[in-house]
């Protein structure tokens, strides 16, 4: 009877193991990471090609990748020199993200950044940063005011993270 458990015990583990790649994809996926998620759902869909869920993942983030890769690609290719914003609202640090980028862009990318609630936009903030890529910034902005940063086809939508208690902070580098 040991025999049997042992002999059976490799495949078990396979299947946890699998299970954990899969899961660790899923969770990558619903927080928009596609890169990470891809990573893992391909490993599960290599050892089994018929789960319908792994492939409606890899279906999803191969029609939308391109298209945030796109635009995630062209805004890290801006490098910021500096930052220094002091108490302003997201609104603000938007703003003031398009005029830096556009410069050192020359002329070439105004990020379009929209902000989803009217409460997010108003919340304060302070940055002082340098030679960091724009997406860099971007997800600063998004870490100090609580929400969540996420690619579309032609914009960077920020929109109310669920979590409670953020506060706002100063980030230096």
């Amino acid at each position: 009877m040991m025999a049997a458990f042992f002999m059976a015990s490799p495949s078990l583990r396979a299947a946890d193991d699998l299970n954990a790649l899969y899961q660790k994809g899923r969770e990558a996926f619903h927080k928009g990471d596609f890169v990470t998620a891809r990573a893992f759902l391909t490993q599960v869909a290599a050892a089994n090609p018929g789960h319908p869920d792994t492939q409606n993942m890899l279906r999803y983030i191969n029609a939308h990748a391109k298209q945030e890769s796109t635009l995630k690609r062209d805004y890290a290719a801006v490098t910021l020199t500096k930052i220094d914003m002091q108490e302003v609202t997201l609104q603000e640090a938007v703003s003031g993200l398009r005029v830096l980028a556009k410069n050192a862009s020359q002329g070439k990318v105004s990020p379009n950044v929209i902000i989803k609630g009217t409460t997010l936009g108003e919340k304060k903030l302070s940055l002082n940063l340098a030679n960091v890529p724009l997406t860099e910034a971007i997800e600063y902005l998004a870490q100090l005011t609580g929400a969540k940063a996420s690619y579309d086809k032609h914009a960077v939508i920020l929109s109310e993270a669920a979590v409670a208690g953020t506060e706002v902070k100063e980030v230096a580098k």
